[in-house]
């Protein structure tokens, strides 16, 4: 299995650093709305909201036609993700990243749980569909 149980963990660790209206089943900002002008506020949703997206995705996955439409899902959100990073890239200082996620710390680390816990579930339960969805959380840029 090329994904254990230390990738899964590095993942949530490296998610820690690193518009309105409904986008599939996500109110508020995007990845894709964000950019160096955007406000801390809007960062902290679309991260937020990004990282839910890939909580659902892990969490719907128990079958392999699950795991094949959690990855369409992952890549999404993923590539919302990365998107933000490149657009931010160099702007989010210590002072800005407190602004961002100071108010939604709580918020952050429930969904980074949700995902190392799901990650860890796919492991366990299913570890054959670790490598649909595990290609997916690949591509995520640290």
């Amino acid at each position: 299995m090329r994904t254990g149980i230390l990738t899964a963990a590095g993942l949530a660790a490296a998610l820690l650093l690193t518009g309105c209206g409904k986008k599939d089943g996500i109110e508020g900002k995007t990845g894709g709305d964000i950019t160096s002008k955007s406000s801390a506020k809007d960062i902290g949703e679309a991260y937020i909201n990004e990282m839910t997206r890939v909580a659902d995705a892990l969490e719907s996955v128990d079958d392999e036609a699950s795991a094949k439409a959690a990855a369409k899902k992952l890549k999404v959100a993923i590539d919302g993700l990365n998107q933000m990073q490149e657009e931010l890239d160099g702007e989010l200082s210590g002072v800005k990243a407190m602004q961002v996620f100071g108010g939604r710390y709580t918020e952050l680390v429930q969904v980074q749980t949700r995902m190392a816990t799901a990650i860890m579930q796919i492991q366990t339960e299913h570890p054959e569909l670790m490598n649909i969805v595990g290609d997916e959380l690949e591509k995520l840029e640290n």
